[in-house]
């Protein structure tokens, strides 16, 4: 009986409304004074635990010879339904807590990710940009051979479908213009532009919305730093970079 008590107050009951209606349930139904006696309570206080369990639709009322009767649904479709509206519930809360969620913090967070699953992780975020726009730095083709050619192709492809254009600032040492089709890049929404030998930049780096994105390959670790001020700060030195020193 108390694993029963213990999953209905997961369900939302509580205290002498599980007593009311595990007692009911056995009688199937039964009046107020009935009940009370079951469950040694006040009639008063039976009252307000079957108001409440009507609330919940777990009981319902009939009449009979004139007098009025409480009925316990079936539990398996009552409690069925219960779960249900909570599943609801939570459903239409979650976009509105989320749009709330951390707007009184001013630290900055960071995660940390290892292993090729953890980073791909970190590399998916990239798509939840709300600015529409990816700014980054590569040098090499780490990545593929990090995450894997699929993966790379495949989140591309999920990028041009979101609309997210990217921004990148690609290094002399490994990669060459020669390489790179203007046509292809045209086509999965990306800019290039080529920094001067001298300037090679490594780990992979990526800036978007409020948040920076750093991925090492030699050290197979990656992690994403979530600071207005950081990532506005990194914007800025990309965007200078972008305009008078890449080619």
């Amino acid at each position: 009986m108390e694993k029963i008590t213990k999953n209905l107050e997961k369900l939302g009951l509580a205290g002498k409304e599980i007593d009311a209606y595990l007692a009911l349930l056995k009688l199937k139904s039964a009046s107020v004074i009935q009940l009370a006696k079951a469950t040694n309570l006040k009639r008063t206080t039976v009252y307000h635990c079957l108001e409440s369990l009507i609330g919940k639709n777990l009981v319902t009322t009939v009449v009979k010879n004139d007098k009025k009767l409480y009925v316990a649904e079936d539990p398996k479709e009552a409690l069925g339904n219960l779960l249900k509206e909570k599943q609801d519930t939570v459903h239409e809360v979650v976009p509105e807590l989320k749009n709330i969620f951390g707007i009184g913090l001013s630290q900055p967070e960071i995660k940390i990710y290892r292993n090729v699953a953890g980073l791909q992780k970190l590399f998916e975020d990239l798509l939840k940009s709300q600015e529409k726009v990816d700014r980054y730095y590569l040098s090499g083709t780490f990545l593929e051979e990090l995450l894997g050619v699929e993966f790379v192709e495949n989140f591309v492809k999920k990028r041009i479908k979101l609309g997210i254009n990217s921004l990148s600032l690609r290094a002399f040492e490994k990669y060459h213009p020669e390489w790179e089709q203007s046509e292809t890049h045209s086509q999965q929404n990306r800019k290039v532009r080529f920094l001067p030998e001298k300037y090679v930049v490594s780990p992979y780096l990526a800036i978007y919305d409020d948040k920076v994105v750093v991925i090492s390959g030699q050290e197979k670790m990656g992690f994403i730093i979530e600071s207005p001020e950081f990532a506005q700060a990194q914007k800025t030195i990309f965007d200078l970079l972008w305009e008078t020193v890449a080619m």
